[in-house]
C-alpha cells in the first residue's frame, strides 16, 4: 500500500512539472520575428551596390522584393548578396514555420545626385544634433538607424535652407530622407515645401495614417517631382508641432532628423 501512494504522488509529481513544462514555451505563430538586418554597400548608385541581408536564427527564410509589392513566401529568396544597378526601393521580410512573419523592412537606393554649390541655412539644427556641419545633408554620407550618428541632423523647429548651382541645371526630383524613430520622440515631418528661384512650387502634410500608432524605427523618404531647370530650391521641412495624445510625450514638440537630400 505504502509502495502505490509513493508510486501515485510521484506519479502527480511528474504529471504537474509535465504541465509546467508544456507551458513555458511559447505557443506557435503567438510571436513575430525581429526585422532582418539589412546593408548596401552605399545607398547611392554610380555603377552597382551590394546588398546583404540575414537574421541568425535556425528556420528563418528571407524574401524579398523590388517591384512595390509586400514580401511573401513566394516572393525570391534572399541567397546570397545581391548586385543592384538602379535605383529602386528593395523590401525585406523574414519568415519562419513557427513565428509570425516580420514586420517588412525597406530599402531605398538612389541614383547618385547632382552636384550642389551651395547651401545657405536660414535656420538652424539644435546643437546637440549638429552633424557634420552645413553641408551634411548634400554630403552623400547617408546615416544608420541610431540618431547619435553624425550622419543625423536634429531639428526641435523648421530645417529651412537654399541650395544653389552655378547655372542653370536639369533637376528631375528631390528625396529628402528622414529618421523615424517615435520611440525616441523623431517623428515624420509634419510638413514639407519647396520654392524654385524663390516661387512656390509644392508643399505637402503629413498622412494621418503615419501618427496612429508607435511603428518600428525606419528611414524613410519624400520623394518630389521638379522636372525644371532651377538655379536654385529653397527647402522648408517643419517638425511634429504636437505629438499625438497615445505618446508618452503627447503635447510636446517632436524632434525632426534628415541626414540627407539628394537631388537627381
Amino acid at each position: 500500500m505504502r509502495t502505490y501512494i509513493c508510486a501515485f504522488i510521484i506519479s502527480g509529481m511528474l504529471c504537474n512539472c509535465s504541465k509546467k513544462n508544456e507551458t513555458s514555451f511559447l505557443q506557435p505563430n503567438t510571436v513575430s520575428l525581429a526585422q532582418p538586418r539589412v546593408m548596401a554597400s552605399n545607398n547611392l548608385i554610380d555603377s552597382f551596390v551590394t546588398i546583404n541581408a540575414n537574421l541568425k536564427l535556425d528556420g528563418v527564410s528571407i524574401h524579398y522584393t523590388s517591384n512595390g509589392e509586400e514580401p511573401t513566401l513566394l516572393s525570391p529568396k534572399y541567397n546570397h548578396p545581391i548586385k543592384a544597378s538602379e535605383p529602386i526601393i528593395y523590401k525585406f521580410k523574414a519568415f519562419h514555420p513557427d513565428w509570425n512573419p516580420s514586420k517588412t523592412i525597406e530599402l531605398p537606393l538612389y541614383k547618385k545626385r547632382l552636384n550642389i554649390d551651395s547651401i545657405v541655412w536660414h535656420t538652424s539644427p539644435n546643437e546637440k544634433y549638429a552633424g557634420q556641419g552645413p553641408r551634411t545633408l548634400i554630403n552623400d554620407k547617408l546615416a544608420s538607424f541610431i540618431f547619435s550618428d553624425s550622419q543625423w541632423v536634429g531639428f526641435d523647429s523648421t530645417a529651412a535652407a537654399t541650395i544653389s548651382f552655378k547655372k542653370k541645371t536639369f533637376v528631375e526630383s528631390i528625396s529628402l530622407r528622414y529618421l523615424n524613430d517615435m520611440a525616441s520622440w523623431i517623428f515624420p515631418p509634419e510638413s514639407v515645401s519647396v520654392y524654385i528661384n524663390e516661387e512656390p512650387f509644392y508643399k505637402s502634410t503629413t498622412s494621418s495614417e503615419l501618427l496612429k500608432e508607435l511603428l518600428p524605427r525606419e528611414i524613410k523618404s519624400i520623394n518630389i517631382p521638379i522636372e525644371k531647370e532651377v538655379t536654385s530650391l529653397r527647402i522648408e521641412v517643419n517638425n511634429l508641432k504636437s505629438i499625438p495624445t497615445w505618446h508618452e510625450g503627447q503635447g510636446q514638440k517632436a524632434w525632426l532628423f534628415m541626414d540627407e537630400w539628394i537631388l537627381n
